[in-house]
């Protein structure tokens, strides 16, 4: 682990470990003009949360269409994760746990602002759409831990690369 934060896909928590395979397969599907969406949708499905495809569709396109530079997200088969991938997954949480001054900062950093503030929405209603079904992710770094304690309910919870090939 490099600064607390996972360096492998295998070191993520298992829910993590699906949303950035959803991620990756959708820049596969982006960039190849394959279908994955059908794939994304079904892991969403069995999670019992068939609306976060949507949003996590949302979020992806908004990042691509904003991106202020190319963003390293890996190809689903690869064991590492980039720093983009680790930023994104840590604005998934930030957002999660109502921190969206921080999600935003997190993506204004590889987006335009205007893309940032719409990410952030989407990723609102993706993890809040996880949460709903039961899902929560957790903080991965030491910061984060610290800030938002071992919560295994997230606040939403009583309210609403170049590898591919």
């Amino acid at each position: 682990m490099q600064n607390d934060q996972p360096d492998l896909v295998s070191e993520l928590p298992t829910l993590e470990g699906l949303l950035l395979w959803t991620m990756r397969a959708w820049v596969i599907g982006h960039c190849h003009g394959r279908n994955v969406g059908q794939a994304i949708h079904n892991v969403f499905t069995r999670l019992g949360a068939p609306e976060a495809a949507q949003a996590l569709d949302d979020f992806m396109s908004t990042l691509g269409a904003g991106a202020r530079r190319m963003l390293e997200v890996n190809c689903t088969c690869h064991p590492e994760l980039t720093g983009d991938e680790r930023s994104l997954l840590r604005a998934l949480v930030f957002e999660q746990y109502e921190a969206p001054d921080d999600a935003y900062a997190m993506l204004a950093t590889m987006v335009t602002e205007q893309a940032a503030t719409a990410a952030c929405s989407s990723a609102g209603r993706l993890v809040c759409s996880l949460v709903m079904a039961g899902h929560a992710l957790r903080p991965t770094t030491f910061d984060e831990k610290r800030r938002f304690g071992n919560a295994r309910r997230p606040v939403h919870g009583s309210a609403r690369s170049h590898y591919l090939h």
